[in-house]
Formats: C-alpha cells, structure tokens, sequence
C-alpha cells in the first residue's frame, strides 16, 4: 500500500539537530499526481498599476510584448499579495483587471506582475483526500512566489494555495497530513481542475501530489 511521509528538522547553533522520526507516515489506496510546467514570463509583463478604481478592479500599464490578450484570465501579483481570476482587457499596453478574490489590489503605482493562468488537469474528491501536498519548485529564482486554485466543475474555487520555492521558508506550509489531525481543506464538491500561476521570468514545475482513501 502506497504512503507519504511528513517530517521535520531543526538546527540551533551548539546545539545537537533535532528531527521528527517519520512516524507521521499514512497509508492510501489511490495516488492523484500533476506535474504541471508554468512557463517562463517575459519582462513586459511587469509594469505598473496606473489606475486603481476599487479593490478589485483597475488599469496595469505593462510594456510591449506582454502577450496578454482579452477576455484572458490572470493574476495579478505585487510584493506583498497576489490576486488571482480576474478578467484582462487589452488596449495595447493598457490592461484593464477586473473581478478574481484573494487580495485587494495594492495602491496606484505599484509595481505588479499580470500573468495569464496555466490550467491544471487533475481530478479527486476531497472527502477522499488522507494526504495532499503542493510544491513550487524554481531552482532558478528561489525568491518567486506561485498561486494554485483548485476548483470544482463550475469553476468554483475549492482551495487556493499561495506558494514559495519548495526550499524556502513557509514551503512546507501546504503539506496537508490529513489522515493525522490537519483540517481537510479540500473537503466539499468534487476538484475537477485547476488553475496556476507564478510570477518568474523562469520556468518552473508545480507537484500537486494526493493520497486518497478511494479509487
């Protein structure tokens, strides 16, 4: 029978390291897997927030070659959050944002990311779900931030799981160990895709890896 296993590690300087002993191992019968590539971004796609009329809705002025089109549905990210779903309208390098959740867009002229979603085909059920974990690796840009939103089959968002490269501080953030006490946050209508995103001018690999109690 297939498991994963969570642990943990702590060093302190004089100080003998401190581990978990790998006890919080869990058993499952199924495996869901995706390994999605999100692609490189171009530098155009940086810009600024130069009209900022609500907390979700606003103008980002991005640079030539940006390659976002309308009706395509981005993120939206800034040094200090991300907000993910909205609507892009494009005249030239003016892209209107409009709707998504998460974050409340940051002040005018802020500098911010736009980035066209990458779709995620995987499909569960949640109630199933024992052991779930999420990880963003870039060993290229070590300091980029990522986005997935898992979502049912009328695109209603499930879970959305804001992401650091796998090796940095808060990675282990979204290791979910279910089946030994954490809260099941994908529990409720079946996941049937998702959407992703990140905000690097590096290609990177996102795991989304689920242990179910069912086939």
């Amino acid at each position: 029978m297939p498991q994963s296993q969570k642990g943990w590690s702590y060093k302190f300087p004089g100080v003998r390291p401190f581990a978990s002993d790998g006890t919080n191992a869990v058993s499952f019968v199924g495996e869901v897997k995706a390994t999605p590539m999100l692609p490189a971004l171009v530098a155009a796609q940086t810009g600024t927030l130069t009209t900022r009329t609500d907390d979700d809705t606003g103008i980002a002025t991005l640079s030539t070659g940006h390659t976002i089109e309308s009706a395509d549905v981005v993120d939206v990210y800034w040094a200090a959050g991300v907000r993910h779903g909205m609507v892009a309208t494009v005249t030239v390098n003016a892209i209107a944002i409009d709707g998504g959740a998460g974050d409340a867009l940051p002040d005018q002229d802020t500098a911010v990311t736009v980035v066209v979603q990458t779709p995620i085909e995987i499909n569960f059920d949640g109630d199933d779900a024992q052991s779930v974990a999420v990880f963003y690796v870039n060993p290229d840009d070590t300091g980029a931030k990522a986005h997935l939103d898992l979502q049912d089959t009328g695109d209603n968002s499930i879970v959305e799981i804001d992401l650091v490269h796998e090796k940095a501080n808060g990675a282990d953030a979204a290791i979910y160990d279910i089946a030994n006490g954490d809260t099941n946050v994908f529990s409720g209508e079946r996941i049937t895709h998702g959407a992703a995103s990140h905000d690097s001018l590096y290609a990177a690999t996102l795991y989304v890896l689920v242990g179910i109690t069912a086939v």
